[in-house]
């Protein structure tokens, strides 16, 4: 399915305030590769449910967030490429007398906003998106753990202003300790737990188990083993004590190692071996 949604100079310059000039000429270079960009993510991260929904919607939150998400990557990609000046209104590409070079500490400084911009318009997409029956499928391709929002970073991270390299950074601890409890909930709950929060259906009790585990993950990247053990055992006390609710985890492999009893060697055994 093609989706029919195409950047116009109105939508470009909501998204990117600071390449709104009169003339156009920041959006005319880059008319072509956004209304590319928009295609890649119909393919990646819409799937043919989003795409209806886009095109059914045009002027809809998703198909607007769409076309924010697709100006801001394409902006911030080529932006350095685009000889940027100063002007009264924000940054151009073409230079008069009331103009001035854009300094690299200017630039440098639009990145870094424009790459967490990018980060919070990506999370919205992941929202909206959850929303759509029937999309959970294409969600699969994108979504590896729990903690796959860049706004979780501030109230489970304990940063207070994240950028983006911040989240990169994070990403390796993100996985292993998503790897690790899996090893100690097992595979399928944890599944259970992504299709649930990816189709926006998740129970009352797995939002908490969600909550639990997101906080592990938070403190796993500040390096605090201690906390990360403490939450660890919470985490396990509540899936234990009712296992009636939590019935995916007591049926997982994962359940049964964790209460594995080594084999008594007692008299009544009749593989009983006397030591003496």
């Amino acid at each position: 399915m093609e989706i029919n949604l195409k950047i116009t100079k109105e939508s470009f310059e909501q998204a990117v305030p600071v390449a709104r000039e009169p003339k156009g000429n920041i959006f005319a270079k880059l008319e072509e590769r956004i209304n590319a960009c928009i295609e890649d993510i119909a393919d990646d991260r819409l799937g043919d449910v989003g795409i209806a929904e886009c095109n059914a919607h045009e002027d809809g939150k998703l198909a607007k967030t769409v076309l924010s998400l697709a100006s801001v990557d394409v902006f911030l990609h080529q932006m350095r490429d685009l000889d940027l000046v100063l002007t009264a209104s924000g940054f151009g590409v073409v230079s008069t007398q009331n103009t001035a070079p854009a300094s690299k500490m200017r630039v440098d400084a639009l990145d870094g906003e424009m790459r967490v911009e990018l980060l919070r318009l990506n999370d919205e997409l992941s929202e909206l998106c959850f929303k759509l029956e029937g999309w959970y499928q294409q969600g699969l391709v994108v979504i590896e753990s729990l903690f796959c929002f860049f706004k979780l970073m501030k109230p489970f991270g304990g940063f207070q202003s994240p950028l983006a390299k911040d989240w990169q950074d994070a990403q390796a601890v993100i996985l292993s300790t998503d790897r690790w409890l899996r090893e100690k909930i097992s595979d399928e709950y944890m599944n259970e737990l992504i299709e649930q929060m990816a189709t926006n259906s998740l129970t009352a009790p797995n939002r908490g188990i969600v909550h639990q585990i997101r906080r592990i993950i938070g403190v796993a990247m500040q390096g605090n083993n201690q906390a990360v053990t403490e939450y660890y055992r919470r985490l396990m006390n509540t899936l234990e004590a009712d296992t009636e609710t939590f019935s995916t985890y007591a049926g997982s492999l994962a359940y049964e190692t964790n209460h594995f009893k080594p084999y008594e060697n007692t008299e009544d055994s009749g593989a009983f071996h006397f030591v003496g």
